[in-house]
C-alpha cells in the first residue's frame, strides 16, 4: 500500500498549495481549518457539507502528519476513498463551491441585503419627510 500513501501525500501537497494560494497564507490546509473554526455558526448552519468537510479535512491533516512523522511509510494508512476525497475538496475549492467559499458568499450577500435594506428604509423615511413637508403647503 505504499503507492496509496504516496498518492495521498501528493494530493495533500496539491491541496495544501491551493489553500496557501487561496487564503494567502503559509499554512495551507491548517489555515483552511482555522478559517472554518473562526467562521460563525450563523454563516455555516445552512451549509449541508460544512461539518462533514470540517471533519474530513482535519482527518486528512492528521493522516498526513501520521505519514510524515509517525508511522513507517510502508504501513497501510490510506485508502482510495481518502485520495478521492482530497481530489474532490480540491475541485470544490477551485470552483469556489467549498464550504468556506459558500459561507463567505453568504456573509457578503447578508451584508449586501442589510445595506440595501437600510438604504431602502432611509429612502422611504426621506419620502415620508418630503411628503410631510409638501402637505404643509
Amino acid at each position: 500500500m505504499k503507492e496509496l500513501n504516496l498518492e495521498f501525500l501528493e494530493q495533500y501537497k496539491r491541496l495544501d498549495k491551493l489553500c496557501k494560494e487561496t487564503l494567502n497564507s503559509n499554512e495551507g490546509v491548517s489555515s483552511y481549518i482555522s478559517e472554518m473554526e473562526m467562521t460563525p455558526y450563523e454563516s455555516t448552519e445552512n451549509i449541508p457539507i460544512w461539518n462533514s468537510t470540517f471533519k474530513q479535512i482535519k482527518h486528512y491533516r492528521w493522516m498526513r502528519n501520521q505519514l510524515v512523522h509517525q508511522i513507517t511509510f510502508d504501513e497501510e494508512l490510506c485508502a482510495k476513498e481518502d485520495i478521492d476525497g482530497i481530489k474532490n475538496l480540491y475541485e470544490l475549492i477551485v470552483k469556489a463551491q467549498d464550504p468556506l467559499a459558500i459561507a463567505n458568499c453568504s456573509k457578503q450577500t447578508y451584508y449586501y441585503s442589510k445595506n440595501n435594506e437600510n438604504s431602502e428604509n432611509q429612502g422611504s423615511i426621506w419620502n415620508k419627510i418630503v411628503s410631510k413637508i409638501k402637505s404643509w403647503f
